[in-house]
């Protein structure tokens, strides 16, 4: 709770001064461990309730993540996984593409992929809302 109190504030004190917005984004990042939304007030009603990973046998790395909606309003957004190598570094040549999907209220749904390039141990979930 005390984390949440946080992200409202630090939101508030961005939406006021507009030191945190920027051309790419319409509000400040949030964390939710693996996942990484790209606006304070949307999303905060999706978390991941859980994830797994393996190597395939041919080196790539595949992960499957359930994602939670704990609201009662559908979700619209795009999602795209960015691949860490084993130093925990984005793999910037190895970025996934934005893929859309709809979370409806109270929906759990799986999403998977495969990794693109050969040598990645890990993974981050980046979320943006769809444009309207």
């Amino acid at each position: 709770m005390r984390i949440l109190n946080v992200a409202i504030a630090i939101a508030a004190a961005c939406v006021f001064s507009g030191g945190c917005l920027s051309p790419k984004t319409s509000g400040l990042l949030v964390e939710k461990g693996r996942l990484t939304i790209e606006n304070a007030s949307f999303g905060l009603g999706i978390d991941i309730s859980q994830d797994a990973s393996r190597l395939t046998d041919d080196g790539f790395l595949h992960v499957q993540v359930e994602l939670k909606n704990n609201d009662e309003r559908d979700y619209s957004f795009q999602h795209r996984f960015v691949w860490m190598d084993k130093d925990g570094l984005e793999m910037k040549h190895a970025l996934s593409p934005w893929r859309p999907v709809v979370l409806h209220g109270r929906e759990l749904a799986t999403i998977e992929a495969v990794s693109t390039v050969k040598g990645a141990a890990d993974f981050r979930l980046y979320m943006r809302q769809n444009d309207r």
